[in-house]
Parts: C-alpha cells; sequence; structure tokens
C-alpha cells in the first residue's frame, strides 16, 4: 500500500514538475533562512554571556536623538557614582568608555589599530578581567598608566615584556587577561577612566545588581 502510494505521488511530481520545483526551492530557501535566522540570534544572544555575573549585570539606555529607536547608550557624565548612592539594590556600578573601531595607538612611532576602553576599578571586579603582572595603576582616574593584553602585547613587541614600555604617550603598567572578541567591551589596552565635561555623555554605564 505504502509503494503505492509513493508512486502515485511521485507521477504527480513528474506530471506538475514545475510546480514540484518552485515548491523544492521554496522550501530549501525557508529551511536555509531559518537556520541562518536561528544562528544570528544564537550569536546575538551570547554576547557577554561568558562573564560570571552576566546574569546581574546590565547596561543603561538613555533618550537618544541621533539613535534610530529614540534611545541609546550614552549616559550622561557620573551616573554610575549617583546610581550607586541613590539605590541600595545595584550592588555596583561601572562607568566605560567603549572602543571606537578606528582607535589607534603609537608604537615607536609607527601608528597601529588597537581597540582602547576607559574604565575604573569598577569594571575590573564586574567583568572577570585579571591583572596577570603589573600594578593596578592604570585604575588611577587621569593618570598615564595604561593596561595591555598578553596577546597584543605580544602583537606589539613580540617575547619583550610589554611592563615600562610607553604606547601613545602612555607607560604600560600591566599585563590583562584577553576579554573574548564577542563582547560589546572588547579591549586591546585599558587606559584610565576620565571625567568628561560636565552635563555631557559619552560614556556607557554598566551595573550589577
Amino acid at each position: 500500500m505504502i509503494l503505492h502510494y509513493l508512486t502515485i505521488a511521485f507521477r504527480n511530481m513528474w506530471k506538475y514538475r514545475s510546480q514540484t520545483l518552485i515548491s523544492l526551492i521554496g522550501l530549501a530557501v525557508g529551511f536555509a533562512c531559518f537556520a541562518l535566522a536561528t544562528l544570528w540570534i544564537r550569536y546575538e544572544m551570547t554576547y557577554d554571556s561568558f562573564h560570571k555575573h552576566d546574569k546581574h549585570l546590565y547596561v543603561v539606555y538613555s533618550p537618544d536623538i541621533f539613535s534610530p529607536t529614540g534611545y541609546g547608550r550614552r549616559t550622561p557624565n557620573q551616573l554610575a557614582d549617583y546610581l550607586k548612592e541613590t539605590f541600595p539594590e545595584i550592588a555596583d556600578a561601572a562607568p566605560v568608555i567603549p572602543a571606537y573601531r578606528t582607535g589607534t595607538v603609537t608604537v615607536e612611532g609607527v601608528e597601529i589599530p588597537a581597540k582602547i576602553i576607559n574604565a575604573d576599578s569598577s569594571f575590573l571586579r564586574m567583568f572577570d578581567v585579571k591583572i596577570l603582572e603589573g600594578s593596578r595603576d592604570f585604575l588611577i582616574v587621569g593618570g598615564n598608566k595604561i593596561a595591555i593584553t598578553r596577546e597584543k602585547a605580544r602583537q606589539f613587541f613580540g617575547d619583550e615584556n610589554p611592563i615600562g614600555k610607553t604606547v601613545s604617550s602612555y607607560e604600560i603598567c600591566a599585563v590583562v587577561s584577553d576579554m573574548p572578541k564577542r563582547s560589546n567591551y572588547a579591549f586591546d589596552l585599558i587606559r584610565p577612566f576620565f571625567d568628561i565635561s560636565p552635563g555631557s555623555r559619552g560614556e556607557n554605564t554598566i551595573i550589577e545588581s
């Protein structure tokens, strides 16, 4: 009986082969789009999910007339301090100036692309970033020290110890662990956080509840 049904189905498919071909192509395209959409959603959902406290980390959004959605990550200056002082349910808050895609640094007179963020000590408490060697002087607000990842240090200086070397007038004082590239705050170097002019909106604010 099953063989009979299969024979009839095959004959109908052959008789209306143009429609069958169009249906098969449509089905294949639909499955391909579904698979790609699933992979893309999974990729987006795994951003910054590798952090130990990822379930408790939130990025603050505020009204932004330059954003297509009307909201953006650029928050008012010193918002992190205000939130920590005002809301006891916020365990910690970190102001971060994220890396720009076109960022460069000068190493021995040569400009080299690099992702540089500005952050303070609260960033290291909230994210899984470890100081592998060196000091914490790069966390002093307004200082001239800088931290570099081990991967970038090898790219800049090979097997030489990067501690004490200069990058764009900043002295390297620490080597820190790499942040996976699938992060909104991936970096090659961490510069000291600095207060932008009062009332400006250039930093991101990350909170931990």
